[in-house]
């Protein structure tokens, strides 16, 4: 038997495989590729046209080495560029939580500047620095006119709700080093500034200004430094510093001619005096009882002159006790070995001056060539914080704005036609 054999036929239509190219398609293409790349060359020719004439516009600040200081936020009043600095080594708040807070800093060719002074207690700014608490515009406020309520206070630094920063004295050059406030008082009282650094001001040599007594208004003020000599530094008339016996009369006494009264001097220490009168009166225990303290009278200095402000309450008030003791134990400058212990112990707890000394208003109460006119006071009630210097985030060893060496420059406007952008990186931000 012949075998058959049968095929299957599949009669499914074949899918056609790929697609053809036609002539349209490559128009469409080309058109769409062509017209990407143009679109995309120009969107980036646009940028950077963009980002040149933006640098153009832009002023950065880089130093004598060429490193970038950082972009100038703004201008001071005498066209400095001015920059923020961020100070990443500020130590943890209260909260345990370490915060990064921002310093403005201006900065001329030769120094760097900030609203805020650095205060010390002696001449030349030097010694321990402290800074007052941020926007205490209560208390020192003049600005570099000496107009009250007008100037050497920052509020940045209050809005942050951070230390306040300052800068202050380097040494021997202009440039100037970074300060911030710390929680710890500061060592001495705003009585025994003897200098601040305001950096902001311009004047020949250093920006430094020595201190002078509050009078009590704004603007009005003296100026030298206590235990200097020369014709700037002269005693105070002080026959007339008791004003009341011990029984409360009042001791008629006047200011000689050409001598004025500093009675608004003491009346704004007149809390500080009798604080330093109850110190006194105190140490007076077991040698007399009951002692009462006389009344200031009147303490005079010459014409032009205004008194000194070192360890001033302390020397008013011994110089009252003295006479109050004396009468009390009934030996008016008598040798009785009594009053004189008594007379020691009130010493030894206050910090008087021999003498009570006038300073020059407006004089130089130094022969330092390098301190400038002196017309600055600083009030009583200033409230002050010891300042520490702010560390480099590269180095903890050096101060923030050490490494930067003067002369300063800014960049210059870049030829937006080249249409090249030059990135320029901050890498002298803290």
């Amino acid at each position: 038997m012949r075998g058959v054999s049968f095929c299957s036929v599949d009669s499914r239509p074949q899918r056609q495989r790929g697609f053809i190219i036609t002539v349209e398609l490559i128009l469409i293409t080309t058109v769409l590729i062509i017209g990407t790349l143009v679109g995309v060359v120009a969107i980036r020719d646009a940028l950077v046209k963009h980002y040149a004439q933006k640098q153009s516009r832009e002023v950065y600040v880089s130093d004598a080495n060429g490193s970038v200081l950082g972009k100038a936020l703004d201008f001071d009043e005498h066209d400095a560029p001015r920059i923020p600095y961020i100070d990443r080594t500020a130590p943890a708040g209260s909260d345990g939580v370490q915060r990064n807070f921002r310093a403005l800093i201006g900065v001329r060719d030769d120094r760097f500047t900030s609203r805020e002074p650095v205060y010390y207690p002696t001449a030349n700014c030097t010694g321990t620095p402290c800074i007052k608490s941020s926007s205490n515009e209560l208390s020192d406020s003049y600005d570099i006119a000496g107009d009250g309520a007008a100037g050497a206070v920052s509020y940045l630094s209050a809005l942050q709700a951070g230390p306040n920063y300052a800068i202050g004295n380097s040494g021997t050059d202009l440039k100037g080093f970074l300060f911030r406030e710390t929680s710890a008082a500061c060592p001495y009282t705003p009585e025994m500034v003897g200098s601040r650094y305001v950096s902001q001001k311009v004047v020949p040599g250093l920006p430094c200004e020595t201190v002078a007594p509050a009078r009590g208004t704004a603007g009005t003020s003296g100026g030298g430094q206590t235990g200097a000599s020369g014709p700037d530094i002269t005693d105070a008339y002080t026959d007339c510093i008791v004003g009341t016996d011990i029984t409360g009369a009042i001791i008629p006494c006047s200011c000689p001619s050409g001598y004025s009264s500093q009675g608004d001097v003491i009346s704004a220490i007149d809390a500080e005096i009798q604080n330093s009168v109850n110190v006194g009166i105190d140490a007076t225990r077991g040698y007399v009882k009951n002692l009462v303290a006389l009344e200031i009278g009147t303490i005079c200095c010459q014409d032009g002159y205004s008194l000194a402000p070192s360890n001033l309450a302390d020397t008013v008030a011994f110089a009252i006790l003295v006479p109050s003791i004396e009468l009390a134990m009934g030996s008016v400058g008598g040798v009785d070995r009594k009053v004189q212990q008594t007379i020691e112990s009130v010493d030894a707890v206050l910090f008087n001056e021999p003498t009570l000394q006038c300073v020059r208003d407006g004089g130089s109460g130094t022969t330092d060539p390098i301190a400038p006119v002196i017309d600055a006071s600083v009030e009583r009630t200033l409230e002050l914080r010891l300042a520490e210097p702010v560390p480099s985030a590269n180095d903890v060893s050096q101060n923030a704005l050490a490494p930067f060496a003067a002369p300063f420059q800014v960049n210059l406007p870049e030829n937006v036609a080249s249409e090249d952008w030059v990135y320029i990186p901050p890498d002298g931000e803290g």
